[in-house]
C-alpha cells in the first residue's frame, strides 16, 4: 500500500467543519530545487488529527520520504528529506511561552527521524504571517534564506550571509530589512551547518536552538542558511477567549507555585547542576567519576545568576525567569553579550569537560551557539578527546595540541576545528559514534553514544535510567518521553526506585506520549510541566474542540509509532537499542556507586516493548496497537492485509 496523502490521514466526517480556532490554516510549502514556494491548505479534521508540531512532521516524513515502494527510506543528505519547521495551535496566543518551533527531518547522526524544540519569537512569527508550518524540500543551487513578510514569500541570495554565525546573520539580516528586537524572528545555521558537522544545530533569536540529531546539517545540505520571519499582522482568533485566559492564568499558577515547576520558574534549568550532582546524575569527566571535583555549593542556581549582569530576553508571552541574556562581568572576555546557559550548557560546556570557570564556561556555550553545534554533543566530544589525550588514545600529534581537563581555550580551538573540519576536527564533526569506531581501540572504550548514532543529554544516565532506555528506544534518537511530570494524572505510582529496571522500564512507556502531545501544540517544554488537564482545557478553549487526556495521550502514541515506522524504514532496529560500553558502564564511585544497568538491560528493554504493545523481534508496532490507535492504514503498512 502506498503511503497516504496527509489528507488520507484524517478521520473524515460528514460535513467539513468550520476551521478551528487558533490555527492561521495554511502550510507554507518551499521547493529549492525549483526556488518556489506555494500555500497550501489543510482541512479542519487533519488540524485535529495532527495538531501541529511534530504531530504534523511525522505523517509528512512518513508519506514524503520513502523510497519508491515504501520499502526504504531516503537519507538525511537527499534532496527529498523533509525539513518541517512547525508550530501548534496555542503558539501566538497568550499563554506562557507559546512562541515554540519544532523541526522534524531525517537526522544526520542518526540518519533516522527527529524531532528537536526551540523556543524564542518563530512560532508567533509564523503564525501571525497566516501559516502554520514550512515544509522545505530539494536542494538549492546557490546559498540561499527564505523570507517571510506576510504575503511576501522569498528564496533571497545568502552569499552576503556565508562564513557568519548565527548571531552575525541574525545582525546582518535585521540590517538587510532594517528591523530590530522581535521584530525578525531568523533561524539559521552559522559555520558547522555550513560544513555538514553532523552535530549541528540550528539557532535562532539568540540563545535559542533546535539542536538534536543534526538538523543544522540537514539545513546545510539543502543549502539554506537562514529563515528569517518578521512579525506578521494577520490576527488569531480564539473560539473561547475568556477560555483561553483562565487556563493561561492556571497554568501561570501552576509554573509559580507547584514544587516540581516552581525552581524552573525562579531560574530555569539553573538548579540541576547542584540537583542531580546529589543523585550521581552529573556527567563528570566523561563519566570516568561521579564525584563533583568541585565545591557545588557555589553552583546553586542563585550565586550562578548573581555572578552576571542580566539583561531580559524571554520567549513570547512567557513569564518565567530563564533564557536571559548575560553580560560577563571580568576575565579574558569581560562586556561581552551571552545568553545565559541552560543546565546543559553548564554541564557540556562545564563538568563534562572538566571546567571551573564560570565565566569562561559561559563565553563557550555562547559559542557553541553561535557556531551551531549541541552543547551536549560538543561536550561528549571534547571530553571524550581529553580522556583520550591523557591515557594517550590521541596523541598530540593527532589532535595538533594539547587538550587537558577544563581548558576552555583549547575547548573553544578545538570548536573551531569541528566547525571548519580542520585536522582531526573533520573527523570529530561525524559525531562521537562514528569517529570512536574509525579509531577504535581503547579510544572507543571511551565513547559515550547510543548504538543509534546520536548522544545522551547532559546528564550521567547511569544514575537515571529512565533517560538511558528512553534515548535507545526513542524512534527520534533522542529522548522522546523526557522526565516525567505529573504521572499520577496518568494512573502512574509518583514514585520508584530508580534502580529497579522493571519499575523504570513500565514508568517510561507509561508516559510515552505526552512529550509528542506537548511538542505539537507551539509551547515550550518547560511550560508544559503544568498538568495535561490544563493543556488540554487551553487547547479546547483555542480550537473550540473538547480535548481530553485520553485523546492527548492516544495522540502522542499515534505520533511515536509513525516514527517508529519510519525510523524502522531507516534501517534501525531493535539490536541498536543499546548503549555504548561506556554510557552503559557501572559508576565506581558517587551517588550511583555500584548500580549496574548492564545487568538488568534486557529485561528492561523487553518490559518496555511489551508496555508500549512493540513486537519485540521486529520493533515494529503490533497490529492491536496501532489498531486502538485508530492508524489501520499503518497497520496494513507495516503487516499485510491480513492482520
Amino acid at each position: 500500500m502506498s503511503p497516504p496523502t496527509l489528507a488520507a490521514s484524517a478521520t473524515k466526517t460528514k460535513s467539513a467543519p468550520a476551521r478551528p480556532g487558533a490555527y492561521a490554516g495554511r502550510l507554507l510549502r518551499v521547493d529549492l530545487t525549483r526556488k518556489k514556494c506555494w500555500a497550501e491548505p489543510w482541512s479542519p479534521d487533519e488540524m485535529r488529527d495532527l495538531l501541529g508540531g511534530v504531530g504534523l512532521g511525522a505523517l509528512i516524513l512518513y508519506r514524503e520520504t520513502a523510497t519508491r515502494g515504501g520499502k526504504g527510506n531516503v537519507a538525511w543528505d537527499h534532496p527529498d528529506n523533509r525539513l518541517v519547521l512547525a508550530t501548534g495551535p496555542l503558539a501566538g496566543l497568550p499563554v506562557w511561552g507559546t512562541g515554540a518551533l519544532t523541526v522534524v527531518t531525517i537526522g544526520a547522526q542518526t540518519n533516522g527521524p527527529t524531532s528537536t524544540q526551540a523556543n524564542g519569537f518563530f512560532g508567533t512569527n509564523l503564525k501571525y504571517s497566516g501559516y502554520d508550518a514550512i515544509i522545505v524540500q530539494g536542494r538549492s543551487k546557490d546559498w540561499a534564506y527564505l523570507y517571510i513578510d506576510d504575503d511576501v514569500v522569498e528564496l533571497r541570495d545568502a552569499k552576503f550571509l556565508l562564513d557568519k554565525d548565527t548571531w552575525e546573520t541574525q545582525e546582518a539580516l535585521g540590517a538587510a530589512h532594517g528591523l530590530s528586537g522581535h521584530q525578525l524572528s531568523v533561524y539559521a545555521i552559522g559555520p558547522a551547518g555550513e560544513n555538514l558537522v553532523r552535530f549541528a544545530a540550528i539557532h535562532g533569536d539568540y540563545g535559542h536552538v533546535a539542536s538534536k540529531n543534526g538538523c543544522g546539517a540537514v539545513m546545510g545540505k539543502k543549502k539554506l542558511k537562514a529563515v528569517a520571519i518578521v512579525k506578521g499582522t494577520q490576527a488569531l482568533t480564539a473560539a473561547d477567549y475568556r477560555g483561553v485566559i483562565q487556563a493561561a492564568d492556571d497554568i501561570a499558577h501552576d509554573l509559580r507555585t507547584d514544587p516540581s515547576a516552581k525552581s524552573l520558574y525562579e531560574y530555569g534549568t539553573l538548579p540541576g547542576v547542584v540537583n542531580l550532582s546529589k543523585l550521581g546524575m552529573l556527567p563528570i569527566k566523561n563519566y570516568t567519576t561521579n564525584v563533583p571535583y568541585d565545591d557545588t555549593s557555589t553552583w546553586e542556581a542563585p550565586k550562578l545568576r548573581e555572578g552576571f549582569d542580566h539583561r531580559g530576553h524571554q520567549c513570547n508571552a512567557c513569564g518565567m525567569h530563564h533564557c536571559h541574556m548575560q553580560v560577563i562581568r571580568g576575565g579574558e572576555h569581560k562586556g561581552k553579550v551571552v545568553d545565559e546557559p541552560e543546565y546543559e550548557g553548564w554541564s557540556g560546556c562545564g563538568w563534562q569537560i572538566g571546567a571551573r570557570d564560570k565565566e569562561g564556561i559561559s563565553w563557550l556555550n555562547t559559542e557553541c551557539d553561535r557556531a551551531c553545534v549541541d552543547v551536549n554533543e560538543f561536550g561528549w566530544v571534547c571530553g571524550w578527546v581529553m580522556e583520550c589525550q591523557e591515557k594517550g588514545y590521541i596523541t598530540k600529534q593527532q589532535l595538533g595540541f594539547e587538550l587537558r581537563w577544563g581548558d576552555i581555550k583549547g575547548a573553544h580551538r578545538l570548536l573551531r576545528m569541528i566547525s571548519h573540519r580542520e585536522g582531526l576536527g573533520d573527523l570529530l564533526a561525524e559525531g562521537v559514534k562514528i569517529a570512536a569506531e574509525r579509531l577504535g581501540g581503547r579510544a572507543k572504550e571511551c565513547a559515550i553514544y547510543t548504538l543509534l548514532g546520536a548522544s545522551p543529554r547532559g546528564h550521567d544516565h547511569r544514575g537515571r535510567w529512565d533517560e538511558m532506555l528512553d534515548t535507545c528506544t526513542a524512534g527520534t534518537g533522542t529522548l522522546e518521553s523526557g522526565v516525567p511530570v505529573h504521572v499520577a494524572e496518568l494512573g502512574l505510582p509518583t514514585r520508584i526506585t530508580p534502580f529497579d529496571g522493571e519499575a523504570v522500564s513500565r514508568q517510561v512507556a507509561g508516559i510515552l506520549g505526552r512529550r509528542h502531545f506537548e511538542d505539537s501544540l507551539g509551547i515550550c517544554i518547560f511550560t508544559a510541566r503544568t498538568r495535561m488537564e490544563n493543556l488540554c482545557r487551553a487547547l479546547s478553549a483555542a480550537t473550540g474542540w473538547y480535548y481530553t487526556l485520553d485523546e492527548a495521550m492516544r495522540f502522542g502514541r499515534r505520533t511515536a509509532a509513525i516514527l517508529r515506522s519510519v525510523r524502522l524504514r531507516c534501517g534501525i532496529g531493535p539490536k541498536l537499542e543499546r548503549p555504548s560500553a561506556r554510557y552503559g558502564s557501572t559508576p565506581h564511585d558517587g551517588p550511583a556507586k555500584g548500580q549496574a544497568v548492564s545487568e538488568q538491560w534486557e529485561k528492561m528493554v523487553d518490559t518496555w516493548y511489551v508496555q508500549v504493545g512493540y513486537d519485540r523481534k521486529t520493533g515494529k508496532p503490533l497490529p492491536k496497537t496501532l489498531k486502538d490507535l485508530r492508524l489501520d492504514w499503518l497497520a496494513r503498512d507495516l503487516w499485510g492485509a491480513k492482520k
